[in-house]
């Protein structure tokens, strides 16, 4: 699974390393959860790729009220297809959600939990693979909102989680979000997990368990494994 992540690149960066036709409206996000502003990059024309800030749940255009249960934060590559919330967004609507890192929580015993942050080797941002939509309200008011897709772990993230985000490659980009790539053959095969040396981690602070924390303190390292509790 994906519920947590952290953005701290400046506009200028994120609009450099996602070729983005302007900087985006964005301020560093150092712990961001689900029924929160993510930032999405999707391509709005040829040669137009921008990145705005959407819900991080999505909302199946067709839902007749704004939240019908829990948030719809991730989609499942296994099931991403055939899912009503998800399937039209999937062949129609993908996006490119930005992140210098992830938080796992690895659980140490029945009532003990670790959180980690999760990000690349090489120090440059992940590119989560997101799908997003659009819904509209009988009173016109419209919201766009995004979902990470999820996988199973690959043998890195295996010793924290069973389930990662699908992170994808910059030569991967381009036909993730081209809107006339509807084959469906085709898209399934970038819904599996990166190669597990392109990942690192670092156990963090119990700061990040809240998402009311939002500070570079959520991504201070710790020595020693901390608890929940």
């Amino acid at each position: 699974m994906c519920g947590r992540i952290n953005l701290w690149m400046s506009p200028a960066e994120l609009a450099d390393v996602f070729e983005l036709f302007r900087e985006p409206d964005w301020e560093p996000r150092y712990n961001l959860g689900p029924m929160q502003k993510a930032l999405a990059v999707r391509q709005h024309s040829p040669g137009e790729r921008l990145a705005e800030p959407l819900l991080w749940g999505l909302i199946p255009s067709w839902s007749k009220t704004k939240l019908t249960g829990p948030p719809l934060n991730n989609a499942r590559a296994e099931t991403i297809d055939s899912k009503p919330s998800f399937s039209q967004s999937f062949q129609l609507r993908r996006c490119l959600i930005p992140a210098n890192g992830f938080f796992e929580w690895k659980r140490l015993d029945s009532k003990s939990k670790q959180p980690w942050n999760i990000f690349r080797a090489d120090g440059q941002p992940l590119a989560l693979a997101g799908i997003w939509d659009r819904w509209q309200a009988v009173d016109g008011t419209v919201i766009e909102s995004c979902a990470v897709v999820t996988t199973e772990a690959n043998s890195f993230m295996a010793q924290i989680h069973d389930r990662m985000p699908v992170i994808l490659e910059k030569e991967d980009w381009k036909a993730w979000l081209d809107p006339k790539l509807v084959d469906l053959e085709v898209l399934r095969r970038f819904l599996v997990p990166c190669p597990s040396e392109f990942l690192a981690a670092t156990p963090v602070c119990s700061l990040v368990n809240n998402v009311k924390y939002d500070s570079p303190e959520c991504l201070k390292q710790v020595t020693e494994v901390r608890t929940l509790f």
